[in-house]
């Protein structure tokens, strides 16, 4: 068996589908687990799997999605029997569909937290992303305002320091992120209404929810260009994301969120040796390694789709000049995406990713090869 280093590290991104204490709203007036019998059993069986899964898991950093009270992730890490393991960052929901992403970080071995300074959760996009009468010169050559400025969910944005002093880790900057859903946005039909929404209500419900999340995807990308840009050739600025991303990988949005850096696939290839702001998704470096691979985190009407991201900065990437960790393995579960489990078990709607890296700087032998 492989001996652990105390600098190896693993990531998970777990949906937990309203994770909410009894008599707590979500989306709507009407709670998931009312505060009578029935809710309180529903809610502790709901606690019960999550926690299972939480231990099951093993992993160091894990990011959550669809939380509305911190109280209930903090009983799930009691029944993993994890509560004093974890540094949890987490907050409740400020209000009816409102749902927040959480992250769970494992302390160190002498149960110290490893997050540094103060956790933030961003709600508006950078102040200097908007899109405001841009013009087309080819094509129709239209004019485009889009005044969406918000994230549906915050992200949150934590920064890490892992265990090691000789040599000591650089630190991590984790995002969790929740995206808006490819679902038919809720849309106010207040009157005056919109001609288009009298007209073509079902159309502009779903546009809008693909504008939104492409308008996402692009905020959280030029979030991430200021984390990862603006450095030093020689500088480390491992970055690692984690979330419902609410598209299949090689989507427009996860393309753009992910900047689309380039993989080596054969030996005297150059590809991916510095790639100071792509992301590599864990998917793509799991199915260069295996022959036999199959990846989804949701069904939505017997269509299989992956979800549900963890995608990493070059510093995770094998071949990648300034690389500090090696990838070891990327694992989906998802055998309870089932209605029987959803009802009966409390289980999640989507499936739960985890990847693992191994403490493996590139020597400089190799970059000087």
């Amino acid at each position: 068996m492989r001996q652990r280093n105390m600098r190896d590290l693993s990531f998970a991104t777990f949906n937990l589908l309203n994770l909410q204490v009894p008599g707590g709203l979500t989306y709507g007036t009407r709670p998931p687990n009312p505060d009578d019998a029935d809710g309180r059993r529903a809610y502790a069986r709901k606690i019960a799997w999550t926690g299972a899964k939480i231990a099951m898991l093993e992993a160091e950093i894990i990011g959550f999605q669809e939380l509305w009270a911190r109280e209930a992730l903090e009983a799930a890490f009691a029944a993993a029997g994890l509560a004093d393991a974890y540094t949890l960052i987490a907050r409740d929901a400020p209000g009816i569909g409102r749902p927040q992403v959480a992250l769970a970080v494992r302390k160190n071995r002498h149960g110290a937290a490893q997050v540094q300074g103060e956790p933030t959760w961003i709600a508006e996009f950078p102040t200097d992303f908007r899109f405001d009468t841009l013009r087309e010169t080819n094509g129709a050559e239209e004019e485009i305002t889009v005044t969406i400025n918000q994230f549906s969910r915050p992200v949150l944005r934590v920064v890490i320091q892992s265990e090691g002093t000789r040599p000591k880790p650089p630190p991590i900057t984790v995002y969790v992120a929740h995206l808006k859903s490819k679902g038919p946005a809720r849309l106010s039909f207040a009157r005056p209404q919109p001609a288009v929404l009298q007209t073509y209500p079902e159309i502009t419900k779903s546009a809008v929810a693909h504008i939104r999340r492409v308008m996402e995807a692009g905020a959280l990308r030029a979030l991430l260009d200021r984390e990862m840009t603006g450095i030093q050739d020689d500088a480390l600025s491992p970055v690692v994301v984690l979330g419902d991303l609410n598209d299949d990988t090689q989507s427009v949005t996860n393309e753009l969120i992910s900047a689309q850096p380039t993989y080596r696939v054969f030996e005297k290839s150059t590809a991916g040796g510095r790639s100071d702001r792509g992301l590599y998704s864990v998917e793509r470096l799991q199915q260069y390694r295996s022959s036999r691979h199959v990846y989804y985190t949701h069904i939505f009407r017997h269509k299989r789709e992956s979800l549900d991201h963890i995608l990493v900065s070059e510093e995770f990437y094998d071949h990648a000049a300034k690389r500090q960790w090696s990838f070891r393995e990327m694992e989906v579960y998802n055998d309870h995406l089932n209605r029987a489990a959803f009802e009966e078990d409390g289980a999640t709607d989507h499936g739960l990713v985890r990847a693992a890296f191994d403490w493996n700087p590139m020597p400089a032998a190799l970059l000087d090869a």
